[in-house]
């Protein structure tokens, strides 16, 4: 195999690809990465069998072939690569890859291609189109509202893509808080409900963001797996098997408390009370709402306080109410709009929180129960 790309776009896949390579793996194969070159294109490949990432950018092959070799410490290798283009060969009878760029050549050690776990083709049963910046910001607004891959309850680990018609919502939940966004696609698809891990999520959107394309990802739905294919990538990951809760039924029917916040600055006051919250048990944030406005505190007895109101137009009956402060902050830093709205029941009730003069993004919050 002898082919010849640019490095800006090698380094580009390598990085996207290294995502799907297991880290420890007791077989060696699956630490590495998969090349091959044919045609004009030279394919590289990573896959743990939870997530695997085929990434596609032109070359200049002047020999197809195939190679598969460990990938510690290969994307480090190409992003200090100081060429403009890369060449990449290996000799039929011999176990080293070399890559080459002006006059820095490092040789790797090979292993069988033959032997490389190959990203399947799944059977795909239902298939749609969504716009790639749609997509990417429907991800950014919800995937941090999932909860920890540790956690006992796998279906929280992940978002719920929930397609009805031409409508998508995309929803995630830790139990304390739910993030979810609705959008639309442009072909109307049959009831279809999956849930895709956040890790899936998360190695996705550089891909979403790269090189500012405005297209569209076409994402296949397999049973057992779902496929985003887009541009130069394509990856395919297991689904996250369970039911995930009816994300409607979670959303405050009404609300008698409603009070309308500038964004940026509530954001800033709460990052400033957050030096002290962050030294509370619970990381927790005091909001008391009156007629007058909004006043944040926190309090740690080893510490100390701190203290600091807003304006604020509320409509409704005075209410003082306790939040973890990353579920505030993680809010605030992803809405859009300089306004936002609060919607408020009681104390312990579920928080509804939206950007005004749009329902399409709904954050619900529950709050914290304090002592004294």
């Amino acid at each position: 195999m002898i082919c010849t790309c640019t490095r800006t776009d090698l380094n580009d896949a390598v990085k996207f690809a290294a995502k799907a390579v297991a880290e420890k793996s007791p077989t060696p194969i699956i630490s590495g990465m998969y090349m091959r070159a044919a045609g004009n294109t030279l394919e590289i490949q990573a896959n743990n069998f939870s997530l695997g990432i085929i990434a596609k950018i032109p070359a200049s092959v002047e020999v197809e072939g195939e190679t598969a070799f460990l990938a510690k410490g290969f994307p480090d290798i190409v992003m200090r690569l100081q060429g403009d283009t890369v060449t990449i060969a290996q000799k039929d009878e011999d176990n080293f890859v070399t890559i080459t760029s002006e006059a820095a050549t490092f040789s790797l050690l090979t292993m069988k291609a033959e032997d490389f776990p190959k990203v399947k083709s799944q059977e795909t049963l239902k298939s749609f189109r969504i716009s790639s910046p749609v997509l990417k910001n429907a991800i950014r607004r919800t995937v941090f509202a999932c909860a920890k891959e540790n956690d006992a309850r796998p279906i929280f680990t992940g978002c719920c893509f929930d397609i009805q018609g031409n409508d998508i919502f995309i929803a995630a939940t830790n139990t304390h808080r739910l993030s979810i966004v609705k959008s639309t696609i442009p072909d109307a698809v049959d009831e279809l409900k999956f849930i895709v891990p956040a890790a899936t999520l998360k190695s996705i959107v550089p891909m979403l963001e790269y090189r500012d394309t405005e297209n569209f990802t076409t994402i296949e739905y397999s049973g057992k797996y779902v496929t985003f294919n887009f541009d130069f990538f394509t990856v395919s990951s297991r689904i996250i098997e369970g039911q995930f809760p009816p994300h409607d039924k979670v959303i405050p029917a009404s609300t008698s408390i409603n009070v309308v916040a500038d964004v940026g600055e509530l954001r800033k006051v709460v990052e400033r009370v957050e030096l002290v919250s962050k030294e509370t048990e619970y990381n927790t944030i005091r909001f008391v709402f009156t007629q007058d406005g909004i006043d944040i505190s926190s309090e740690a007895h080893e510490f100390g306080r701190a203290e600091e109101h807003i304006s604020a137009d509320v409509d409704g009956a005075d209410i003082d109410i306790s939040f973890n402060v990353k579920y505030i902050l993680d809010v605030l830093r992803v809405l859009e709009s300089d306004t936002f709205r609060i919607g408020l029941n009681q104390p312990l009730y579920p928080v509804d929180i939206r950007e005004v003069g749009n329902d399409d993004f709904i954050y619900v919050l529950t709050p914290v129960r304090t002592t004294g």
